[in-house]
Parts: structure tokens; C-alpha cells; sequence
């Protein structure tokens, strides 16, 4: 019996360029041994409660200048886009219930009724690239809209001026009063690149994906994830043990 061997050339990988560490030199470590990117943006520092051991990456911005307090757990990381900000609530609503309709409409198009549109569904696998191309570009709007919303509580009183009772009413109209929730972000949490949070609380050990719209008022209970594009409307409440995906997010 004569048997043939041969000898086959060991297979070659194509070069992969590995990512850079960064400098240590780019962070400040805080005293309760949490890591903060220089390039990060701490907005009202003094309202920004980090309990230590935790990672915040460059380009992140965390909004404490709303007046109200932010409070990251232990052990939590937050990538590189990621925007934090308090939920923003009216003290004196003195708008009719349709223009307050049509408001929220605007502010957050994608409604229950239209998620069997061709836009919620292109988050399911098989769709053509031009469906996700469109989806990508729908979320960049999105996502655009949602950011140019965040501005701090305003909190002028016009009450004081009694000549111009009329120039008053008008202001509560356009600008009502108002003031920031606080917000909790639990222990061993992560929130993935570009992401934009006005929940409420947001508990522990919960994974939030990338590229993902929180909504305000929404709440995000322990031991969820949050899939990669994922829309929460406001108010919904996200049970504990939960994932959740599409746009609007829906539990699956």
C-alpha cells in the first residue's frame, strides 16, 4: 500500500491593522478609580455623579448643566458618541391638546400605528441594500432632529410683569416653564457609540446597542438589551429580562 502525501502551503491571513491603545496620558482617573476621556464633554460637572470604576470615551457628552442630577453606577462604559441628557418636562402647559398632538407627532414620527411600514420592518435581515441605505439615512435624520431638541430647562418666570398681560400668555404658550427629571444610569451598564439617552433610569447590567434613540420619560428596567438602532418612544417602559428592537422598539 503506498500512500501519497502532500504538502500544502500554510494558509496566509490578509494583514489586519489592530487598533491603536490609546495614550493613558488621555484620560483622567478620577478618585474613585473611573477613566474619563480628555475629549469628553462634562457639561455642569458638579451634577455628574460617577460612583467609580467606570469608562467614558471620547467624544461623549453628558449634560449636568440642565439642572438636574446624573448619576452613572459602577463599572459602566460609555463609547464614543454618546450623548446623556435629562428628561425635559413642562411645569405650565397652557397649549391646546391638538397643538400638543401635533407636537409629539413631529417629534417622534415613527408611531405603533406605523410600525408595519417598510421602514420598521427593513431592520429584519434579507432586505436589500437600498432599504438599508435608506434606513441609515432615515436614523441620521433622526437622530439629527433628536439632538438639535436638547436645550437646558427654561425657567423664566413672566408672572412679574403684570402691564403686558397679553405678551405674557403668549410666552407661556411658545415657552412654558420648565425642569430636568434627574437621571440614573445603573451598575455594569453599556451604552454603545452614538447613541442618545433622555430616559429616565436606565438599571443595572443592561446592554444598549448602537446608534439607539431613548427617548424622554422612558424607562429601562435591570438586565435588558437594547439592539443596535433601536428607537424607545417616549414613555414606554422596558420590563426587566427584556430585548428590544426595531422603531419603534418593541419587546421580542
Amino acid at each position: 500500500v503506498v500512500i501519497m502525501t502532500t504538502k500544502t502551503a500554510p494558509m496566509t491571513l490578509p494583514p489586519t491593522t489592530a487598533p491603536q491603545p490609546e495614550p493613558p496620558s488621555s484620560y483622567i482617573r478620577t478618585t474613585t478609580q473611573s477613566y474619563i476621556s480628555r475629549a469628553a464633554h462634562i457639561l455642569g460637572p458638579d451634577r455628574v455623579h460617577a460612583k467609580g470604576k467606570s469608562v467614558i470615551r471620547p467624544s461623549v457628552r453628558i449634560h449636568g448643566d440642565y439642572g438636574a442630577v446624573v448619576s452613572i453606577g459602577r463599572y459602566c462604559h460609555l463609547d464614543e458618541g454618546v450623548v446623556i441628557a435629562p428628561t425635559v418636562v413642562d411645569l405650565e402647559v397652557a397649549v391646546d391638546d391638538d397643538e400638543t398632538k401635533k407636537n409629539a407627532r413631529e417629534n417622534f414620527p415613527m408611531s405603533a400605528s406605523s410600525s408595519s411600514s417598510g421602514f420598521s420592518t427593513g431592520f429584519s435581515t434579507g432586505f436589500s441594500n437600498h432599504r438599508r441605505r435608506n434606513r441609515d439615512a432615515m436614523m441620521k435624520q433622526m437622530r439629527d432632529r433628536f439632538l438639535a431638541d436638547l436645550s437646558p430647562p427654561n425657567n423664566n418666570d413672566n408672572d412679574n410683569d403684570k402691564d403686558n398681560d397679553n405678551d405674557n400668555d403668549a410666552a407661556k404658550r411658545t415657552k412654558p416653564r420648565q425642569k430636568a427629571l434627574p437621571l440614573s444610569i445603573g451598575s455594569h451598564t453599556r451604552i454603545c457609540r452614538n447613541t442618545v439617552v433622555r430616559s429616565l433610569s436606565i438599571g443595572s447590567n443592561v446592554y444598549v446597542g448602537s446608534d439607539c434613540l431613548l427617548h424622554p420619560r422612558s424607562v429601562v428596567k435591570d438586565c435588558c438589551v437594547i439592539e443596535d438602532g433601536t428607537v424607545i418612544p417616549p414613555d414606554m417602559v422596558v420590563p426587566p429580562f427584556s430585548r428590544v428592537r426595531g422603531v419603534p422598539g418593541r419587546v421580542v
